[in-house]
């Protein structure tokens, strides 16, 4: 039998939520076959960008998502949905979401001792308290079916698409972790990383295309950052993204850019990066910065400020930073972002009155330089000097969908960037080159990433 170390995720103990340790006895079943690895890798560029502050206020709407008696906390969003932990101080511990397009809040039913979700979907995964092992289990908020995924020791969990990943501490040595994914689609179960250092704090990308975490030594110190990219189902390529001798960590990826904290410079700051590696961009501004989190082409994070921590957004787009929050003498913390459709949705904890922790959401109109790109994609094919039926063909996609995005229907904005896409696939080795094909791609690509397309 293995000794299992179940550890989870909090960076900051807050309220009278705190790190459980629980040893139990059970072998983890299901394991595939690990991955393929590449070999770990500095970056081999680097970039420094300051943006300009004081950073002016981001306009939107801020509502409570719970502030009753406990502590809420652990919040999370996706799209039109939170979820989070919620405490009533009497020994109870549930998983609630709230649901922004109903305006209910729903509790899910547990054993009482359930703790640090996450969701993608209809889908909410949580860790279970039982009294011989500790589980991870998915709840599907349309059938109401639960499911366990397979193992004991499991913990510290990220869901994106259909899968779920997570910490396998089922070893003897309480200073050494595994990463496993499990898929909702198969029911399998496979193996990241297989050695004896500390792979810890796993996030998966809004699509599940692409998994990120800390590789530490086994004090879980010197920690350094590793991508694993799906290349098809259930293959995966492990890439190391750092190997620097400051402490690199709190990953998170919208499936194309990683980003993570790091003290390299003197003080830890945001760093972001390809999935796969390349360039690496410190994102300079005075004081510390934490909890860092990326969906579509935003950044958000809480940075230090004079009197104390607020929320903060970061556009890799335009380089442009937003501050959410200006709240001194209290600190914000555990803050999320999602962007679907044009639409950002930040969460995040806060203390309230009593001494426990709210949870709140801060809805905005994506502030977007999309228009501005398209423009860039339309100069792009008028330079290729294509036949003219296909040339106007491809350019009233984007025309439809510079439009779109005037009337604030960034859905039919998407269709337009998808319907493009789809036709330069059709037409590569055609009307257009391999080449012209790809780069037309690759830049509607990286606009219906930060439109967070579905």
């Amino acid at each position: 039998m293995k000794t299992i170390c179940a550890v989870f995720r909090n960076p900051r103990p807050v309220g009278r939520l705190r790190l459980i340790v629980l040893l139990m006895a059970l072998a983890l079943v299901g394991i595939n076959q690990a991955p393929r690895a590449v070999a770990a890798r500095s970056a081999a560029q680097s970039a420094v960008v300051t943006p300009f502050t004081p950073a002016p206020m981001l306009t939107g709407t801020l509502v409570a998502v719970n502030n009753g008696p406990g502590d809420q906390t652990n919040p999370h969003v996706n799209c039109d949905r939170v979820s989070y932990t919620n405490d009533d101080f009497a020994g109870t511990s549930m998983i609630h979401y709230f649901d922004f397009s109903t305006g209910t809040d729903n509790a899910i039913p547990g054993n009482g001792l359930d703790r640090l979700s996450d969701l993608s979907g209809s889908s909410i995964a949580f860790t279970e308290i039982t009294s011989l092992v500790d589980q991870i289990v998915v709840f599907d908020t349309t059938t109401h079916a639960r499911s366990v995924v397979p193992g004991s020791g499991c913990s510290n969990l990220s869901l994106g698409g259909n899968l779920v990943a997570f910490e396998d501490r089922s070893y003897t040595n309480p200073d050494q972790s595994e990463i496993d994914i499990y898929d909702l689609s198969t029911s399998t179960v496979t193996r990241l990383t297989n050695d004896a250092l500390f792979d810890k704090n796993p996030a998966v990308s809004f699509t599940g295309n692409a998994i990120v975490w800390e590789k530490c030594q086994t004090a879980g110190a010197g920690c350094d950052i590793y991508t694993a990219v799906q290349t098809s189902p259930g293959v995966f390529t492990i890439h190391g993204l750092t190997g620097t001798a400051s402490e690199d960590r709190h990953p998170d990826t919208n499936g194309e850019v990683v980003v993570y904290t790091s003290n390299r410079a003197g003080e830890t700051d945001i760093y972001y990066q390809p999935v796969g590696g390349g360039t690496e961009t410190q994102i300079a501004i005075p004081g510390e910065q934490r909890d860092v989190r990326i969906s579509g082409n935003l950044i958000v994070f809480e940075s230090q400020t004079a009197y104390g921590y607020d929320v903060f957004v970061y556009d890799i787009s335009t380089g442009n930073l937003y501050q959410v929050t200006n709240t001194p003498g209290v600190d914000e913390t555990l803050s999320d972002i999602s962007v679907c459709n044009g639409i950002g949705r930040i969460v995040y904890a806060v203390a309230g009155g009593w001494g426990d922790f709210d949870t709140y959401a801060f809805t905005f109109q994506l502030p977007s330089s999309v228009p501005g790109q398209i423009n860039d994609l339309i100069a792009l094919v008028r330079s290729f000097h294509l036949p003219y039926g296909i040339e106007n063909s491809l350019l009233t996609k984007l025309q439809d969908a510079i439009a779109a995005l005037g009337a604030s229907d960034t859905a039919t904005a998407c269709d337009s960037l998808r319907a493009f896409t789809n036709q330069c696939s059709a037409q590569s080795g055609k009307a257009l080159t391999v080449e012209q094909a790809s780069q037309l791609i690759d830049a509607a690509s990286r606009i219906s990433t930060g439109l967070a397309c579905q």
